[in-house]
């Protein structure tokens, strides 16, 4: 459907004998009003105002429902009856819509759902879909022309969330494509694991939850092949998507690039689904200027997820406004009861020096910002710490006299390198097996499982209890220094403009000091926020442009809910946004 300026796209998706039939299709819209005596034009002018799906158009025919449980019908002020009228409108009331909200097109007892179509000119999205008549279960938009080439994703109107008070209810979402949807064929980034596989008949448990909730799925996004952490150079079968921030042409981060920039990029898209091994989702947050979240260890299954490695791959989110995050995150775990550790002073402030980069930059300057920001807030001093050197003071028993950099030193290929080769063997098998050749997958990925064919059994479960060594080392030492309910707060290597990952520092640096681990060593939450953005002189459009700096905050392992809202009032309490922008800069000059 083109209105305007603007394109439309309708399915059918139910019969109902509640909405007027005539003989020739005509548009509804449906509007849910609250329990006040009646309807005035400001209250409606303000509901439609912020919705960006509904057109005059589609008004034509106006039903006014209920959204409570009241059996009253919804009655209209004399002024909302003629603005109605100024817009050539229709309208009735009555007391219930079977629960359904927006625009729809309607011919005999069948409603076709009305959404509108944006265009993904970032590349987020791998492809987008349209929810099955059969509950739970999805088709693909695309026309079948176009399959996996995603070209625009449909939007529906928020009116529906005014049907519930789920804090899940018609919030709309992008998932990252390691995720199986029912009716949906799961990619991993990898045009040969796409071509062997089925469409999934069940959906991960984890966006079970999102979808029983009442969330609108868009589609699913791209992301680096197998988990990886390519550069956009190297991610051949689908192109990276592009980073919305500074001159569009900074990396995205990897592996949940496409959900990072889904968020960054789009006011449509509301909260983004990602994985996070060792920084799937804190490395694009931080590339793209967005908000990110890393679950706690054993928050949900990994059932129905694609995993490289177990121990460390949790689910994880993206949103713009840590208000919407917060809330999201609520309804998501609202089947888990996680540790209320943040109920009050004291708390602790621990700064590793050990991960900080060397030397001073802007970028490192403006997270020590944030520190001293949380100094204030709560009324006490951070502490400096250097974690080899308490390992040096304290070491756990089971290291002997062995420096933290050399217990460590391999672990990260015996343990993640060692488990993203054999996670992936039935794949490579399978694959064989139909097609008499090997699947072709990018150097990087190749790269990572040669060295994972090398390592040996026994190698792979002594880096597992070096793992586990250093975790209860961490919790007892690192964290605590003699208090509870400490934060963490960390910043990783600076992002540089342009920049590109030549040698793979993640697996060159060991465990012991790079910060991408800690958390998912400890099966801790860890949060990023804004903290800043500082100009540069782009080689790309000879311009200043902005990059965006976030801080990297970790909390104790299950305390997400408690943590998160501890983040949140710090944030509001000291006066920092909680929310970015879309596009080049996430705050306006």
């Amino acid at each position: 459907l083109d209105v305007g300026e603007d394109r439309f796209v309708a399915w059918p998706i139910a019969k109902t004998d509640l909405l007027p039939k005539r003989d020739q299709p005509f548009y509804i819209t449906i509007i849910p009003v609250g329990s006040q005596d009646a309807v005035d034009e400001d209250n409606l002018q303000k509901c439609l105002r912020s919705d960006d799906v509904i057109k005059h158009e589609f008004l034509k025919f106006s039903l006014f429902v209920a959204s409570s449980s009241s059996t009253k019908k919804p009655t209209l002020t004399l002024g909302c009856q003629a603005l109605l009228r100024s817009w050539r409108c229709q309208w009735t009331c009555q007391n219930s819509s079977d629960g359904l909200a927006g625009p729809f097109v309607v011919y005999g007892k069948e409603v076709w759902q009305i959404c509108r179509l944006y265009d993904d000119h970032r590349g987020a999205f791998l492809c987008s879909v349209r929810n099955n008549r059969v509950p739970g279960k999805f088709d693909l938009l695309n026309d079948g022309k176009h399959d996996w080439a995603c070209c625009s994703v449909a939007v529906p109107s928020r009116l529906a969330h005014h049907f519930s008070r789920s804090c899940l209810s018609g919030v709309r979402v992008a998932i990252k494509d390691v995720f199986d949807i029912n009716g949906l064929r799961t990619s991993n980034g990898s045009r040969a694991y796409l071509d062997l596989y089925p469409p999934a008949q069940s959906t991960a448990a984890s966006i079970f939850k999102i979808i029983e909730g009442g969330a609108w799925i868009l589609g699913k996004t791209r992301l680096s092949s197998f988990l990886s952490r390519e550069e956009p150079s190297e991610s051949v079968d689908f192109q990276t998507a592009w980073n919305p921030r500074a001159d569009g042409y900074q990396g995205p981060g990897g592996s949940s690039s496409g959900s990072a920039v889904a968020v960054a990029a789009y006011d449509w898209v509301d909260i983004a689904i990602g994985t996070d091994t060792n920084g799937s989702i804190r490395r694009p947050s931080q590339c793209n200027g967005c908000l990110g979240l890393r679950l706690s260890r054993g928050i949900f299954s990994s059932e129905g997820m694609f995993t490289v490695f177990p121990l460390f791959d949790v689910p994880g989110l993206f949103s713009r406004d840590l208000d919407k995050l917060v809330s999201f995150a609520e309804g998501w775990y609202a089947h888990v009861q996680c540790d209320n550790r943040i109920d009050g002073l004291p708390l602790s402030i621990v700064a590793p020096e050990d991960f900080a980069p060397p030397g001073d930059s802007p970028q490192k300057r403006v997270v020590q910002q944030i520190v001293t920001d949380f100094e204030a807030y709560l009324g006490i001093d951070s502490r400096k710490l250097s974690i080899s050197a308490l390992w040096e003071q304290t070491p756990p028993v089971e290291a002997g006299k062995e420096s933290l950099h050399s217990y460590l030193k391999d672990c990260a290929a015996s343990t993640f390198l060692y488990a993203n080769y054999h996670s992936t063997a039935d794949f490579r098998n399978a694959y064989y097996r139909k097609f008499q050749k090997k699947p072709f997958v990018s150097p990087f990925v190749r790269w990572r499982w040669n060295i994972g064919a090398s390592i040996s059994k026994e190698e792979h479960e002594e880096g597992l209890h070096r793992l586990e060594v250093y975790k209860r080392w961490f919790l007892d030492r690192g964290m605590e220094v003699g208090k509870k309910n400490t934060l963490v707060i960390m910043q990783s290597e600076d992002v540089k403009p342009n920049y590109r990952d030549d040698q793979h520092p993640d697996y060159y640096i060991q465990p012991a000091w790079n910060p991408w681990w800690v958390s998912s060593i400890l099966g801790a939450p860890e949060v990023v926020i804004p903290a800043g953005q500082i100009p540069y002189k782009s080689r790309i459009t000879e311009t200043i442009e902005q990059l965006p700096v976030v801080a990297s905050i970790m909390g104790e392992p299950k305390s997400d809910l408690s943590f998160l809202k501890f983040v949140q009032d710090f944030l509001r309490g000291s006066g920092r946004p909680l929310m970015v922008e879309t596009g080049r800069q996430m705050f306006r000059e």
